[in-house]
């Protein structure tokens, strides 16, 4: 395959897992919002800080309210990193290949491009949000089943994965990292408060980890046990672990991956290594942070090997 067309199949499971993802955190985030007591200070631009755009945003928006937040992180077209931007670029990265790629798959996400931004109005409004933010997750998963059901198990659909594996471990750390942010604004003892079962519920629904965690940890919902769930399960397809694990299983199988495979490896061991760390500690934002930046170190060992080569004289 070629090393341009293996990055656009790559970016184009990226796009896709981040339209979803990005359509998850909007959701859990408006929820809380309005579920939680007015004890809790969370705010709007939480979403900008977690998505990492502050800059962006202090150079384009005036004021810090809802509507700036959520058209920054929905609407904005010229946000590279907003929902529409990236349903535009996986229509594009998904035009161009085409011919490696399901036709279906191809209608399917142009569809659903089409019918967001026809209807990209809806998101300045909460109802009609929550209700479109719910048709685009149900689209984004539709496509990763029909995906994994009608592609050979090649090497275009292992680049696929790469892209779905390394997006989605990224994710997860963002949402723990909301979690902890709101356990730390809400108070300063060192106790759970009684609404913090309602913040980590909300948060595994995010993630549809609700029903799974609860089949597997099988006591009440608190947040340690949640971050850990998240981080360390070996068998929930949304785990940190799991998606390293299914990244590393992956390269494996495709050519020039000595260095990759220890690097993934390397990680797979940092995340063990460091069992648990206080909900809401520094500690805890700081260890998210070091895993999302070793994740886009391995991101960047994707192109210096596949995407990018550097020629040999």
């Amino acid at each position: 395959m070629l090393s341009r067309v293996a990055e656009r199949v790559y970016w184009s499971a990226r796009y896709i897992e981040r339209v979803e993802n990005t359509a998850r955190l909007a959701r859990v985030h408006s929820q809380l919002m309005f579920d939680l007591p007015k004890a809790v200070k969370l705010n709007w631009y939480t979403l900008v800080q977690i998505t990492s755009n502050e800059a962006y945003f202090e150079e384009n928006y005036d004021g810090r309210n809802e509507k700036n937040c959520m058209t920054m992180l929905l609407s904005d077209r010229n946000n590279p990193t907003s929902l529409i931007s990236s349903l535009w670029w996986a229509r594009e990265n998904m035009r161009t290949t085409r011919d490696i790629l399901p036709r279906e798959a191809w209608i399917h996400i142009n569809e659903l491009y089409l019918m967001v931004k026809e209807n990209q109005e809806d998101f300045q409004s909460r109802s009609k949000r929550n209700q479109l933010l719910a048709k685009i997750i149900k689209a984004c998963q539709a496509w990763s089943g029909m995906m994994s059901s009608t592609m050979s198990q090649n090497t275009t659909y292992r680049f696929l994965k790469l892209g779905m594996g390394i997006e989605r471990a990224d994710m997860t750390t963002r949402m723990l990292d909301v979690g902890g942010f709101f356990v730390a604004q809400a108070s300063d003892e060192t106790e759970e408060q009684p609404y913090d079962s309602i913040l980590w519920a909300n948060l595994l629904k995010s993630v549809s980890a609700y029903f799974m965690y609860r089949q597997k940890v099988q006591v009440d919902i608190r947040g340690q046990q949640v971050v850990d769930f998240l981080i360390h399960d070996p068998e929930f397809a949304r785990s940190v672990n799991y998606c390293i694990d299914m990244v590393k299983g992956i390269v494996d199988k495709l050519p020039n991956t000595d260095g990759l495979i220890a690097d993934l490896e390397a990680l797979e061991a940092f995340t063990r290594e460091n069992e648990s760390f206080e909900v809401g500690s520094m500690a805890l934002h700081d260890y998210l942070d070091a895993v999302q930046l070793k994740l886009s170190s391995i991101h960047t060992k994707f192109y210096e090997i596949w995407f990018n080569p550097k020629e040999v004289a």
